[in-house]
């Protein structure tokens, strides 16, 4: 009878959650495919069959990064855009927040070049569309002028990572005033971008 090729259950996803730990506690340094499989009880080749190096094992990890900011983005109330487009901001920083490993791993295009892990990149674009959804929404209701989709959704994210890579660098001067301050700004960047209808709205000239 042949040897069942693994003996541990799902050893990918068994891998993926245990290198989960270690990024959160210590830094995507920490993990090695070689002491995962130490770790779990298997040899390193039967780890390497599911993953061909580390970066492989790595991207798979920002994917269920991208894939949870995501599904934190797609549960604010997109009903009023002006409040959306705000929340949309606080949930991107309380986010880096909660995960500042993962979120730098994501992020980090020297460890995760684009174009090299197709499902990474899927998810990115993935999380990236909720925030340009929203900023839509945003310009169709007057909220923010009529510029290219394309510039004013970078304007909008530069400006929540911005935030988010200062909060999890330790760059602000008080993390409980955080969620107040990233509304503040983005507020700033609202009613500095609003369409010219918004900003003077028009006159009755019967009066």
């Amino acid at each position: 009878m042949a040897r069942p090729a693994y003996h541990h259950g799902d050893l990918a996803q068994q891998a993926q959650q245990l290198a989960m730990t270690t990024l959160r506690e210590h830094g995507d340094t920490a993990i090695s495919l070689r002491a995962l499989a130490k770790r779990l009880g298997v040899s390193a080749p039967a780890l390497y069959r599911h993953f061909s190096d580390r970066d492989s094992l790595l991207a798979e990890l920002a994917v269920t990064g991208f894939e949870a900011l995501r599904a934190r983005l797609r549960a604010v109330d997109p009903s009023e855009p002006r409040r959306a487009l705000i929340d949309i901001g606080r949930v991107y920083v309380s986010f880096a927040r909660d995960e500042p490993n993962l979120y730098r791993l994501m992020f980090g295009g020297r460890v995760l070049p684009k174009g090299v892990h197709p499902r990474l990149d899927e998810a990115g674009r993935g999380a990236f569309q909720v925030l340009e959804d929203t900023v839509a929404r945003g310009q169709s209701a007057g909220y923010l002028k009529p510029l290219p989709l394309a510039l004013m959704t970078a304007a909008a994210w530069s400006l929540v990572h911005g935030l988010a890579q200062l909060s999890i660098d330790g760059h602000l001067p008080d993390t409980r005033a955080e969620p107040l301050l990233t509304e503040g700004v983005l507020t700033l960047l609202l009613d500095g971008a609003r369409s010219d209808h918004q900003q003077h709205p028009q006159q009755d000239l019967t009066s």
